[in-house]
């Protein structure tokens, strides 16, 4: 440089140090939201708030088990969501759905003929829609799930499988990522 020439401004080692850091804390943020999936959205659709529960449909021989699986729906509702149950006239949205299949088979059974083990498979087929638009906030899907049990426990193998399904079926009510 010449004497003639004015020198640069300089800045202050500690204020490019500041300005740096909160540059890459800033992006740090920003990339942190952004790639991990983080969100301030909750699971469950907001403007959705109650939910009516129909008694599930059954397309198989075995009566009864409609009633079971509603009963295992409504409780997993009860306490996995922000929902609240209400009458038909008064819910924002109505779940509805069909028993599809319903397979009881032996795996084990003892040498006096007594099962010590069974496998029961479930599949639902089951659709959420707002009642007040008529659209659908979940379009029809199915779910199904296996559970294989020893026969011994107090809790029948159709209320474990409905209990699996059920949990399915709530997931599937969750917003998307």
């Amino acid at each position: 440089m010449s004497a003639s020439e004015p020198e640069p401004a300089r800045q202050e080692p500690t204020s490019m140090i500041s300005r740096l850091t909160l540059s890459l804390m800033a992006l740090a943020t920003v990339l942190w939201s952004g790639c991990c999936g983080y969100t301030s959205q909750g699971l469950f659709r907001e403007d959705i708030r109650t939910v009516y529960v129909e008694v599930f449909d059954n397309d198989t021989f075995r009566r009864g088990l409609e009633v079971e699986l509603t009963k295992a729906v409504v409780d997993e509702i009860k306490l996995r969501t922000p929902l609240l149950l209400a009458p038909r006239d008064r819910a924002d949205s109505i779940l509805s759905g069909r028993l599809v299949e319903f397979n009881e088979s032996t795996r084990v059974k003892s040498a006096d003929d007594e099962v010590l083990v069974a496998r029961m498979t479930a599949k639902v087929r089951f659709r959420w829609r707002d009642r007040l638009t008529g659209v659908d906030i979940v379009p029809e899907r199915t779910v199904e799930e296996s559970v294989q049990i020893a026969e011994s426990l107090e809790k029948t193998l159709s209320e474990l499988a409905f209990r699996e399904t059920a949990q399915r079926i709530v997931e599937e009510m969750q917003q998307p990522w």
